[in-house]
């Protein structure tokens, strides 16, 4: 899946505000389930004290408005729109520790106006995809994306049909959009290319 979404006009009329703390990146377990060539080139243990370099995987705070009567299900989805991280993949946590039930509502949890919320979910990387002439995409996915998630991230953003699209890495051409990247050798910073078929092909 990708992390690219617009802002929620939505979001002008809550009258709360609370932090979101995204430490998907100083979650150990998190990176350690993630194939290590899936991870970024710095260590582990950069990631983890906050060193890293890199400013696309790194966590950071945001706020969001929301209602004191909203149920963790509903922030989820407040994130989702904002942020474009899954709903389903997302894990809440009270900042004492514990994580919090979908059904439960802010105000049940004692979160208040300034409160925080610790935000988890799957670790994310980078790749490219080349377009001729000479243009050049990044594109962040999770572990499990495959062939699919590339092109339709394509077809929304750059306005090419999944159907019209050729992708190739080292050489291949890549058939079996159900296929994930990992499974491909498709790791951070791989480059992709992308050929626009003819139609009728």
């Amino acid at each position: 899946m990708f992390c690219f979404t617009d802002v929620d006009p939505w979001s002008l009329s809550r009258t709360m505000q609370i932090i979101i703390r995204d430490d998907t990146y100083r979650d150990v377990n998190n990176w350690r389930a993630s194939p290590k060539s899936f991870l970024p080139k710095f260590g582990l243990e950069d990631i983890i004290s906050g060193t890293s370099d890199s400013q696309d995987l790194e966590s950071k705070p945001f706020l969001l408005m929301v209602e004191a009567e909203d149920t963790i299900a509903a922030v989820k989805a407040y994130i989702q729109e904002e942020k474009g991280i899954s709903f389903k993949k997302q894990k809440l946590l009270k900042v004492s520790g514990g994580s919090l039930r979908d059904s439960q509502t802010l105000s049940s949890v004692g979160m208040s106006h300034g409160s925080s919320l610790i935000l988890r979910y799957a670790p994310i990387t980078r790749i490219f995809v080349k377009r001729f002439p000479g243009k050049t995409l990044k594109v962040l996915v999770e572990a499990d994306a495959t062939v699919g998630d590339v092109k339709a991230f394509l077809q929304e953003n750059e306005g090419i049909p999944c159907h019209q699209q050729m992708l190739i890495y080292s050489g291949r051409q890549l058939m079996n959009d159900s296929v994930r990247l990992v499974n491909l050798g498709i790791f951070y910073e791989s480059v992709l290319d992308c050929i626009l078929k003819l139609c009728g092909c």
